[in-house]
């Protein structure tokens, strides 16, 4: 009597219960299914019209496609809560930015179910999915659609959703690492076992060999090999199989193509007491092609250590200081303005400002520098800084997705969902030469069969095996990989893997003044009190240019910081122009001197005018312009020499600056600027830009401050300072760590060796199948030779690219 073994159910692939009889109708067929859930996620995949997933998904392993039918959308509305949304995510103007990990995406088909589906919603911005980090970037606008709703869309699509906070970041690159290890040690284990055996078949065929002996050497090879092909190969065989339905083969199809085919006939040959077997050169192809894509794995995923190193800074739990008693709380329980302890060997939990105690920090993992710094009083501190000693007291002004560390973590985080050009350049060229590579494959076999139908099988095998253009695809992301781990070590967080590209061709670098070539630490060094008015004195006049500035994220709002405000209604930035607000009843503005005057329609007379000789800020109200301000701020350390170091590079540098001509002038001349712009609007910047673009330039802007947001966006390049404001860090392809200029200079010179490397794995990879390529057809290149020269050419590829985590940039 023989039992029906149960059908699996068609989306998730766990066995239908007896007691349960349900379908789904999938293109015109009835599929069955093993629960309501999985009856209902089919019909919304089916009723929403993407039936297509089914077609291209791989093989799910056996529940992971099931929904969880205990997750409603109640249990994630916490995630609407606002101080929730801003620890997920990052909010502006009622557009947030999340990153969710999700459990469950295992291919391409999951992502263009997920990105399709997703991008119906009322209010999504923009979904980008990544398959391979089983990472997902959601924008959505807040007023119309709400964070949970969009993760329980994923839950009832069959996927976990996984919020990721900028202090709990998932890791997949672990397991990822974990599995490519066992393949390794598989791979490595049975081709040396396999070796060893050939040794004596090889010896067998000169000397002899009893036709049992043989068997037996062969029988075992064959039982050793087929962990190696099934295990440590599968994903060269999961990849081909991809490409080949999506109708876009990559690399791993001529690999596939020869592992199989390969093992397939020693199987064969060995069964039928055939004349040969390969079992050596199948074994010893899958694992230096393993070694190859390890390294360039491991070279991925350190790009991606510093990211997570930062992320971990942060505490778990922080003392916050409530009447003068210290508890411990979690760090996510903390809110604005609370106070903390934070004693020696602790780290910084928060942005925010030292309102007592004087303390050493260690800020090296954020800027580079492995020199402590002296903080005390009035100090800002940032999310990450270790006490090294001393205990200080602080307020906390940023927390979550809001502080810097939470801001550079993110940045690191996008950067490895983007393919860069170069790598989707290199792509598109690989899935072309395969073909080629295939169709030479063809004509070779059957040209043999006439010649010498005996070889023909060897031969093309060999051609199949040499011509791989696995040097070719890996040649370039390699490169970029060892570079933007480099960079992260010089000082420059590469958020963009287009940056590198782009840093190695730029013909023109142009700088911000305020916050870029200088400190940043401006100071008032005079008040000009107008003559028209004896209403407001220089303090007051300070009192409430610090009211104003205080929601300024610019590095000249720190020229007016105190403690003793005056509040300010309907406070408004106005970018590239100054700050508006109401102080009791009366309108204030503080910015440029036109955008204050704006308010009574008066200016100052141009002898007043020509008085103000250092960068000057005005305030005014709805009378006139009733002082201002003077202020000066020092050149950035060691800025001259780093300029010079640039121009000798062949780097042509400019300054364009919304600050007053002669303070423009004053630092242009100390850097050695020739050609420097002043009184430029956020506007003004870009038109600036884009007219040098028109003209062939390939521009790097590096600025710091909210105006310098749009110039940053519209540049080839762009660099941000690491202490800028934050909208400035998302427009940027690259953050600035540390106090001085010297990583932009490494940065160049890093790019260009990269360049180079990768032109020299290109020009490698290209003369090898140029070389490799006839002596294979015409028979003089063994499959055991082709698996060991394609396998080395990879691996002078990937060795080539990590030369440049050695990479030491001339000073």
């Amino acid at each position: 009597m023989t039992t029906n073994a149960a059908p699996a159910c068609f989306h998730c692939g766990l066995a239908v219960p007896q007691n349960f009889d349900a379908t789904v109708l999938i293109d015109e067929t009835e599929q069955p299914v093993c629960c309501p859930g999985c009856k209902a996620v089919a019909e919304l995949i089916r009723d929403a019209g993407m039936s297509q997933y089914y077609n291209l998904r791989d093989t799910p392993s056996p529940g992971s496609n099931r929904p969880r039918l205990d997750v409603s959308r109640q249990d994630w509305l916490p995630f609407d809560r606002g101080d929730m949304l801003e620890r997920f995510a990052t909010v502006d103007n009622n557009t947030a930015d999340a990153l969710v990990y999700v459990e469950g995406m295992f291919c391409s088909a999951c992502a263009w179910l997920i990105e399709s589906n997703l991008q119906r919603l009322p209010g999504v911005i923009s979904v980008e999915v990544s398959p391979i980090t089983s990472r997902l970037r959601l924008r959505w606008s807040t007023t119309d659609i709400a964070f949970s709703t969009l993760l329980q869309r994923l839950v009832d699509l069959g996927y976990k959703p996984q919020p990721n906070a900028n202090d709990t970041i998932d890791r997949p690159e672990l397991t990822e690492r974990r599995n490519a290890l066992k393949r390794l040690i598989i791979a490595s284990l049975g081709m040396m076992q396999v070796m060893m055996f050939a040794i004596a078949l090889y010896a067998g065929d000169y000397q002899g060999i009893s036709p049992v002996m043989q068997k037996f050497f062969r029988l075992i090879s064959f039982v050793v090999a087929t962990p190696v092909v099934l295990y440590a190969g599968r994903p060269f065989f999961t990849a081909a199989w991809r490409g080949l339905r999506l109708r876009q083969p990559g690399m791993d199809v001529p690999v596939a193509l020869a592992i199989g085919a390969a093992y397939c006939a020693s199987v064969w040959s060995t069964l039928s007491d055939g004349a040969t077997v390969w079992f050596d050169s199948v074994t010893m192809f899958v694992f230096f092609l393993t070694v190859g894509r390890f390294l360039e794995m491991s070279a991925r995923h350190r790009a991606a250590e510093r990211g997570v190193a930062l992320s971990q800074l942060v505490p778990a739990t922080a003392m916050r200081l409530v009447n003068g008693a210290a508890t411990q709380v979690p760090v996510s329980a903390l809110q604005l303005e609370d106070q903390l302890l934070v004693r020696a060997g602790e780290h910084i939990p928060a942005d925010g400002l030292i309102i007592s105690g004087r303390a050493e920090l260690d800020e090296a993992m954020l800027t580079g520098e492995s020199t402590a710094h002296d903080r005390q009083t009035g100090d800002a501190v940032i999310a990450g800084s270790t006490v090294l000693a001393g205990t200080l007291t602080m307020q906390i002004e940023k927390l979550g997705a809001n502080t810097a560390l939470a801001a550079i973590c993110r940045s690191m985080e996008l950067a490895r969902c983007s393919r860069p050009r170069l790598v989707r350049l290199a792509d598109r060229v690989a899935s072309h030469i395969v073909v080629a590579l295939l169709l030479i494959a063809a004509v070779v076999a059957l040209t043999w069969s006439f010649i010498d139908p005996g070889r023909a099988f060897v031969v093309t095998l060999s051609v199949l095996v040499v011509t791989c253009p696995c040097a070719l695809a890996l040649a370039t992301p390699a490169a970029i990989a060892a570079a933007s781990s480099r960079l992260s070590e010089l000082g420059l967080l590469v958020t963009n893997g287009n940056a590198v590209e782009t840093l190695a061709r730029a013909t023109h670098i142009i700088f911000d003044k305020t916050g870029t070539l200088t400190a940043g630490q401006p100071q008032v060094s005079r008040v000009i009190i107008h003559e028209w008015q004896n209403e407001f004195d220089e303090l007051a006049c300070r009192r409430i240019a610090g009211s104003l500035e205080s929601a300024s994220a610019h590095p000249l709002a720190r020229a007016f910081a105190s403690d003793n405000l005056v509040k300010v209604d309907e406070l408004h930035v106005y970018a590239g122009a100054g700050i508006g607000g109401i102080i009791d009843g009366m309108q204030w503005r503080i910015g440029k001197l036109d955008f204050v005057c704006e308010l009574s329609g008066s200016a100052l007379s141009e002898a007043n005018i020509q008085q103000l000789t250092l960068s000057q800020i005005s305030l005014g109200n709805e009378s006139g312009v009733v002082a201002t301000f003077e202020l000066q701020d020092e050149i950035r350390q060691g800025a001259e020499k780093q300029l010079a170091q640039l121009r000798a590079l062949g780097i042509k540098l400019g300054l364009a600056s919304g600050d007053a001509q002669r303070a423009v002038q004053r630092v242009a001349e100390d850097v050695g600027i020739d050609d420097y712009h002043w009184e430029m609007s956020a506007d003004d910047k870009l038109a600036y830009l884009h007219d040098m673009q028109n003209k062939g330039a390939i521009v790097v802007m590096v600025g710091d401050g909210i105006n310098d947001a749009p110039v940053l966006a519209g540049a080839d390049t762009s660099v941000a300072i690491g202490k800028g404001a934050l909208l400035a860090h998302s427009s940027a392809e690259s953050i600035l760590l540390g106090e001085t200029l010297e990583p932009i200079v490494a940065a160049m010179q890093t790019a260009h060796q990269a360049l180079r490397i990768i032109r020299q794995n290109l020009t490698w990879a290209v003369l090898y199948n140029l070389t490799a390529l006839p002596l294979a057809a015409l028979g003089h290149v063994p499959p055991w030779a082709a698996a060991a020269g394609m396998s080395a050419s990879s691996l002078v590829v990937v060795l080539n690219a990590l030369r440049l985590k050695r990479f030491r940039p001339l000073q």
